[in-house]
């Protein structure tokens, strides 16, 4: 297998050298993939490993001594933190303890095809994550999926995107894990901080493991293992994949000494590498997974990411299905696997399943999850018209 994902790699870098440009393959985010799922139940926890990255929880070391996380107390408490993507996380808007997240996460922010980012921490939990910006509804919904303690600042409050009111529905403001930066003084205020040298609202950082250790322990997060493998994946040539967003472009480039995908940013014809702001160290990836996803906009920065299923809000102004599932599509050991993803409610975990139906087993490490729009729609929130489609929006992924 790894035989096999060299000879493409060689071939790639043949025909790079030749002058014949690898042609890239466009995704069509809606094809229909007739895959026959098979039933998926919650994975095992496996003594002394990581339920989120797969790694020996002993082979881990934390960055100094006010780390917490699973690798170094034991304790099992995800915790998920927004973070800017402004400037596309370059240079002065580079995040900082990026390299310590188990999961990145990306979505739509603004219509015009800004994102946002979000960092889960488990395995080890710095005491210093930024910079912290505003929360979302698809992040509330994502936050649901692991119980995590939420860390942001500020939220959207507009109709039908009301981060609030999605909180008191869903009960997560009784149970002791959010902690909103802009929440005046509350206990966690002094464990967030302003950056010196960093103009606000791009400045703001926290102690993210002294927060974790405000939490509840009677709150225990639900058993959300991925599957792992330590086989090479199999699939058709990945070495490289795309993604156009409209306002700019990201792409996730394959090393083999690395055996992970390196995260860059396009500018014009200029390519920078997304670091971590402290250390200057590049961002990589054992796995990529493109989650096609169906967007509404309230307005035009106003997303209602749907990653996941919930028809007591949908039906205040939807209709239709209301099961969270479309077409993902994977990235790993330098290769490409179609397959499909679901969830079946709030509580419950993202499968990723592989075309032969089965649950699409990961590569041990950190893994990327970008929320692409599979369809975007327009809501209208003062008439009674249906959501019209937007059609003129020029999003593409595309991978060689």
């Amino acid at each position: 297998m790894r035989m096999k994902r060299g000879f493409l790699l060689l071939l790639a870098l043949m025909l790079t050298v030749s002058g014949l440009a690898v042609a890239d393959t466009k995704i069509n985010p809606t094809e229909n993939r007739k895959f026959k799922l098979k039933e998926v139940g919650l994975n095992p926890i496996i003594d002394y490993e990581s339920p989120t990255t797969g790694r020996l929880l002993s082979s881990l070391k934390p960055g100094s001594d006010g780390f917490s996380g699973l690798a170094v107390n034991g304790r099992y408490q995800p915790m998920l933190v927004q973070i800017d993507n402004t400037d596309n996380g370059l240079n002065k808007r580079a995040p900082w303890g990026v390299n310590y997240a188990d999961i990145v996460y990306e979505s739509p922010l603004r219509e015009e095809g800004e994102t946002r980012i979000s960092f889960l921490f488990s395995d080890l939990i710095p005491d210093d994550v930024g910079p912290i910006r505003s929360a979302r509804l698809g992040h509330v919904w994502l936050r649901e999926e692991w119980d995590a303690g939420f860390l942001y600042y500020g939220q959207q409050e507009y109709p039908l995107t009301n981060v609030l009111d999605e909180f008191t529905r869903l009960s997560a403001t009784k149970r002791g894990v959010l902690f909103s930066g802009t929440a005046g003084m509350k206990d966690w205020k002094e464990f967030y901080y302003a950056r010196k040298g960093l103009k606000a609202p791009h400045d703001k950082g926290a102690d993210v493991a002294s927060i974790q250790g405000l939490i509840p322990t009677d709150i225990i997060p639900p058993n959300h293992t991925f599957l792992f493998t330590d086989e090479t994946a199999m699939g058709d040539s990945g070495i490289e994949v795309k993604l156009d967003w409209g306002k700019y472009v990201s792409l996730f480039r394959y090393s083999e000494s690395l055996d992970a995908y390196t995260r860059y940013i396009v500018n014009g014809k200029k390519e920078q590498v997304y670091k971590d702001l402290d250390t200057g160290e590049s961002v990589t990836f054992a796995n990529v997974i493109i989650q096609f996803t169906d967007v509404d906009w309230v307005v035009k920065d106003a997303p209602v990411t749907r990653n996941v299923g919930d028809a007591p809000f949908f039906k205040r102004y939807s209709t239709g299905n209301f099961v969270a599932q479309g077409n993902a599509d994977y990235f790993m050991n330098g290769v490409h696997v179609e397959g499909y993803w679901k969830r079946e409610n709030m509580y419950s975990r993202t499968v990723f399943y592989g075309p032969d139906g089965h649950e699409m087993p990961l590569q041990r490490g950190r893994t990327m999850i970008v929320m692409f729009p599979a369809t975007e729609r327009q809501i209208h929130t003062a008439t009674n018209k249906k959501p019209s489609i937007i059609k003129d929006l020029d999003r593409s992924v595309t991978y060689k």
